[in-house]
């Protein structure tokens, strides 16, 4: 840097010139900060263009979080699908390409940076006056002097007007030829490194030279308060309005309010599919009238099993009408367009039915919160109201469902065929040998799940009324080894991975439906556990409900009847058992006492340095005294002597008899 002796040079000076330095040290620091962005997301965008992530999730982790392996579904349905996921990913869009025209135009300046940094003909150095004058160390006093004549009459700001440097240049040359020829500033060179003496060193960003140029001045300042004034509160309001609109789980404020009024304690599955066509997100959604005779071909197809509410409305009467063809497996019927648009209200869906079952689950209605979970699961595997279990296994259909439930070993439930015998298993007997394998990849996919329950106040023996019970529920996945966890469902008709979640809750026993404590579980583990929490307000028996529902398979729901006993505070004495280091504990003083303690040592110190002055005048009218009896009487009269000045003070002939007596007998007492 050729410059940076404003401040050093110009000492005194009314007018200061503009500081002399160029734009090596800018590009050194905007070379750096581009490299430290280029490089990483030119990285990230590299990889991402030769190994896309998948999509919706479906790039599953081989481990889990606690080093289990991830067991995925070998089907052929879902292998298939993540197939055309992963050649979906592959496909460049516009956001890819914004991505690489903003990198191209970073890598080109930065290319000009290091082309201006190698060709600068002015290093970062410190103040050399032989390099200034453009002499070496060798050189005589009159070469010196010579160069220096032809150097100031060359860069003298009357003879370059228009270089704004020349100034600075001029005063260069001239502390220079000072720190050569002249012995205090030759001696502080020597010294210090400087003709002027010790410095102080200053650190800075280095910037642009057009920056401190005058005539940019007003431009700059009209751009730094367009930038103060209009685009950072800009962004900060745009910020905000965007935030405002959503909630903590990421559900939009308005669809949480409509939610909160339209479900109720009769809220039912066939409820479910208007609220979430009625959402926020589905309103959002644009309609095209390209969609029209689609979506009449769908309306002739579609069962509703409710009237619809919002009728007047086309952008809930379409996503209603495709919420219904999705749960009845009508997708043949969709255009690319409307599944397109049913792909992104599904994704809206996993949110939006969280919140549905947690709205539920606050309000403690259990039915309305069971339907929501079985709404939601039916979103997952594409089940309409009350369809068949069986049609979540690959390759049933209609037909399939009809053989299964004939003869003396009719299928009753999902769970019913995974446990039997391959070759017992109805249905299958004219499927080809590979959908054979996807049914046996499903089967061993699908939890085989055990309930565990126990309940238990802790560190108690028995449960007594006022207690805290815990709920003690273990779930096990049977058909995991030691080492392995649950991966994505089998969810083919989902357009995005879905893990398995249960939903434990605690109701009353009948007729009561009331929930008592609830807990979701998202643990893909083999062994997952859970603890619910409630008050016992009465002795007795008690008889409860545990259910624990899955929300991604239908037919998986586990029921457990929980019994148990409470006593009352009078038939169970629980003893109460101290530690002996808690009672040696209770024996030392508490930080307020410790302070006040020592508060009040300081008082006392301060009122016996106040009264001895006075215990040395009584000491000395007692002649021959002991040094116990010394102090006895110090104590006595200094009481009494009070008391005789205080009466003094109010009336010196009648008072002092009188008061001074109980001190007397006191003391004699004493």
């Amino acid at each position: 840097m050729s410059g940076g002796f404003r401040d050093t040079f110009t000492k005194g000076d009314t007018q200061e010139e503009q500081l002399g330095y160029d734009d090596v040290a800018f590009y050194y620091f905007a070379g750096s900060l581009l490299t430290t962005i280029a490089v990483p997301w030119t990285l990230a965008f590299v990889r991402g263009t030769l190994f896309p992530s998948k999509d919706g999730g479906f790039d599953t982790p081989l481990k889990s979080k606690t080093g289990s392996c991830v067991r995925t579904c070998k089907s052929s349905t879902m292998m298939n699908k993540k197939g055309a996921v992963s050649s979906d990913g592959r496909r460049l869009g516009s956001c890819w390409t914004i991505q690489l025209v903003i990198l191209g135009f970073m890598w080109l300046f930065l290319l000009f940076i290091s082309v201006q940094v190698g060709t600068a003909n002015k290093e970062i150095s410190r103040f050399d006056p032989f390099e200034l004058l453009e002499v070496t160390s060798s050189s005589s006093a009159s070469d010196i002097k010579k160069s220096y004549r032809k150097l100031s009459l060359k860069w003298h700001p009357d003879k370059n007007p228009d270089d704004p440097l020349a100034a600075s240049r001029f005063i260069q040359i001239t502390k220079a030829y000072a720190a050569l020829t002249d012995e205090t500033a030759k001696r502080n060179y020597e010294k210090y490194g400087n003709p002027d003496g010790p410095q102080t060193s200053k650190v800075g960003i280095g910037l642009p030279r057009f920056l401190l140029e005058k005539d940019n001045q007003l431009i700059i300042l009209c751009v730094f308060f367009f930038a103060l004034i209009f685009i950072v509160p800009m962004t900060f309001i745009t910020y905000y309005q965007r935030t405002k609109n959503y909630a903590a789980n990421g559900v939009m404020t308005e669809t949480l309010y409509f939610l909160g009024h339209y479900i109720g304690d009769a809220t039912r599955v066939k409820n479910c599919p208007e609220y979430l066509a009625a959402s926020a997100e589905s309103r959002g959604m644009q309609t095209r009238p390209t969609d029209e005779p689609a979506l009449k071909t769908i309306a002739q197809e579609v069962v509703e099993h409710k009237p619809s509410q919002f009728k007047h409305n086309p952008v809930i009467v379409k996503n209603n009408l495709l919420v219904w063809a999705h749960m009845q497996r009508l997708h043949h019927l969709l255009t690319p367009e409307l599944k397109a648009d049913l792909d992104e209200l599904l994704k809206h869906s996993v949110k939006i039915s969280q919140a549905m079952i947690e709205i539920a689950c606050m309000r403690e209605w259990f039915f309305t919160a069971q339907a929501m979970i079985e709404f939601r699961r039916s979103l997952v595997q594409a089940l309409d109201v009350k369809g068949s279990q069986l049609l979540q296994v690959p390759h049933f259909n209609a037909e399939t469902l009809k053989h299964c439930a004939k003869g003396k070993n009719a299928v009753s439930g999902l769970v019913d065929f995974m446990k039997r015998d391959a070759e017992q298993r109805k249905g299958m007997a004219e499927m080809q040998p590979d959908q054979i394998a996807d049914v046996e990849a499903f089967c061993a996919h699908v939890s085989d799940m055990e309930l565990y329950t126990k309940v238990l106040v802790e560190d108690e023996n028995e449960i007594v009324v006022g207690d805290v019970a815990t709920l003690i529920v273990q779930l096990h996945r049977k058909n995991l080894r030691e080492d392995e966890a649950m991966g994505p469902a089998h969810a083919p008709f989902f357009p995005v991975a879905k893990y398995e979640e249960w939903w434990v809750f605690l109701v009353e026993g009948n007729p009561g439906t009331r929930i008592l404590a609830y807990e979701r579980i998202r643990d893909q583990e083999r062994i997952i556990e859970a603890k619910l929490r409630f008050q016992i307000s009465r002795p007795g028996k008690y008889r409860m409900e545990l259910h624990a529902l899955c929300d991604t398979y239908a037919g998986l729901d586990k029921k457990a009847e929980i019994t148990f006993t409470a006593f009352s505070q009078e038939e169970v004495k629980r003893e109460v058992f101290v530690h002996k280091e808690d009672e040696e504990l209770d024996l030392q003083p508490t930080l307020f006492q410790q302070f006040m303690g020592d508060l009040g040592q300081d008082e006392e110190s301060e009122e016996e340095e106040e009264d001895e002055p006075s215990g040395k005048r009584g000491a000395g009218k007692k002649d021959g005294a002991k040094d116990g009896g010394v102090t006895k009487d110090l104590v006595g009269g200094d009481d009494q002597g009070a008391a005789t000045s205080g009466n003094d003070d109010d009336d010196a002939g009648t008072g002092g008899g009188d008061n001074s007596s109980p001190s007397s007998s006191d003391s004699d007492s004493d």
